[in-house]
């Protein structure tokens, strides 16, 4: 099965995503480019196989390029839920040994309190970074847009809600430390639901839930294009169905309440037969 990379090559200037309430669009080979830098980020920060790094952020079009690089050299990424107060993402960051941290300044204050979690070496903030923060755009500017020397397979290891106690983090290794080979699960994803270059994935949840995640990731290793929703609003979605003839989602309950609960003109109104 494909990596990423690869459709760098064969299809550089297709979109692997794009952000639809923004219209930003970054490519294949966009993502290629994007991700090495980051990569070499975490090399330079002396970030070793099996280190860890945690992703605070919104729907964002950085929020993939960080994916992917830690996917590309051995690290262990946690996105950690833009919704948990202070002292929950401290207990993340702690747990989970995280020795960089990624964040925007819509996240300033948890940011600033996340200053004090002993085991983070380095701080970068996607924008304007505050006291203490690295501006992550800086940082990446002039590394190499090329992959690193030893590529290592990485992973991701996202927390459960902690509804029976404190929230535990769920780790899948990698089959192997060959990027280029696909882990089992998202295999069969693809190929239970047929993905492919045919995918127009519209992506209308938080990015740091699982499935979200999972299925924009299995996406991209098909070679499909995902549509990220900065969030989810009932007619916006069918808006942006519409727009962009999407023709693979994946939705929870309450998305359907909020949109048979429009009224029938507004849900009428969009053509969703794609």
């Amino acid at each position: 099965m494909p990596h990423p990379s690869i459709f760098a090559k064969t299809t550089p200037n297709k979109p692997a995503y794009i952000m639809t309430d923004t219209g930003e669009t970054v490519t294949y080979l966009d993502l290629e480019q994007a991700s090495n830098k980051i990569a070499h980020l975490f090399h330079n920060a002396g970030l070793k196989k099996h280190d860890h790094v945690a992703l605070m952020m919104e729907n964002h079009v950085r929020f993939f390029e960080i994916i992917w690089a830690a996917l590309r050299s051995g690290v262990i990424i946690t996105p950690i839920s833009t919704a948990l107060l202070d002292e929950e993402v401290a207990y993340i960051l702690s747990n989970c040994e995280a020795k960089l941290f990624i964040t925007t300044p819509k996240y300033s204050k948890i940011a600033q309190s996340a200053l004090k979690v002993e085991n983070i070496d380095h701080y970068y903030m996607v924008g304007n970074p505050i006291n203490g923060y690295s501006h992550f755009e800086v940082a990446i500017e002039n590394l190499p847009e090329t992959p690193l020397a030893e590529e290592i397979q990485g992973a991701t290891m996202l927390y459960s809600s902690g509804t029976t106690g404190v929230p535990k983090g769920v780790y899948s290794p990698p089959n192997s430390d060959d990027i280029h080979v696909i882990k089992p699960i998202f295999n069969a994803i693809g190929q239970t639901f047929k993905f492919g270059p045919h995918v127009k994935y519209l992506s209308p949840a938080p990015l740091y839930h699982a499935a979200p995640l999972a299925y924009n990731i299995v996406n991209m290793i098909f070679g499909g294009t995902s549509y990220i929703m900065s969030k989810f609003d009932a007619e916006k979605s069918l808006a942006t169905i519409e727009k962009y003839k999407t023709n693979y989602s994946q939705w929870v309950p309450i998305m359907f309440v909020r949109m048979l609960k429009l009224p029938e003109a507004a849900r009428k109104k969009y053509d969703v037969s794609s």
